[in-house]
């Protein structure tokens, strides 16, 4: 393919792929992903194999063709597809990767506090203004912001807390953050 590919297009040719080994790379990245504290349900653990193996791609390869060959060099054993896999999900761990499905479940299955409080606020917000839908739709809505804007802006949950302490600390920081996401989805409308 000419030109840069972006993550969506990769994943979309993952999605579509027959070859096994592509498959298998995927399925034993989304298994050491449910072994972890990342763990997200099956479903959204293969959503974030299947970006993370995309972002994988256009970090180290030029593209498909380049991993494909890539994939070639390892052979057709189980044991070149465990390495790669390995070397994914080292390399998943490494970005402490802030993906939309994972900062999702964490706010709803409350596994992530700071999340689940800036959501709470976001939620609160939204019943101030005349986008009130009620208790339940506000906190719907407001997942939903809060997953959008963490995972656009913040690669890491470090640099999420980093950029939380800049608004000040403990409860005061997460009110201003909150008004933050707030104001970026009613006023900019991403």
């Amino acid at each position: 393919m000419a030109g840069r590919l972006d993550v969506e297009t990769v994943k979309d040719e993952i999605r579509s792929t027959k070859d096994a080994r592509l498959r298998s790379i995927i399925d034993i990245l989304a298994f050491k992903i449910s072994k972890d504290s990342h763990d997200s349900g099956a479903e959204n653990n293969m959503l974030t194999a299947e970006e993370t193996l995309a972002e994988y791609i256009l970090e180290k390869f030029s593209g498909m063709d380049g991993f494909h060959e890539s994939l070639l060099k390892i052979g057709k054993g189980i044991k070149g597809i465990q390495v790669f896999a390995e070397d994914i999900y080292q390399y998943f761990c490494q970005k402490d990767h802030l993906n939309f499905h994972l900062v999702k479940d964490s706010i709803s299955s409350n596994k992530d506090i700071l999340l689940k409080t800036i959501t709470d606020l976001v939620a609160y917000k939204i019943s101030q203004s005349s986008n009130d839908k009620g208790p339940e739709m506000n906190f719907i809505t407001a997942q939903t912001f809060v997953a959008e804007y963490v995972s656009k802006f913040f690669k890491s949950r470090r640099e999420l807390e980093k950029e939380i302490s800049k608004f000040g600390n403990e409860m005061k920081g997460l009110r201003s953050f909150s008004d933050t996401v707030y104001d970026y989805f009613v006023d900019g409308e991403a």
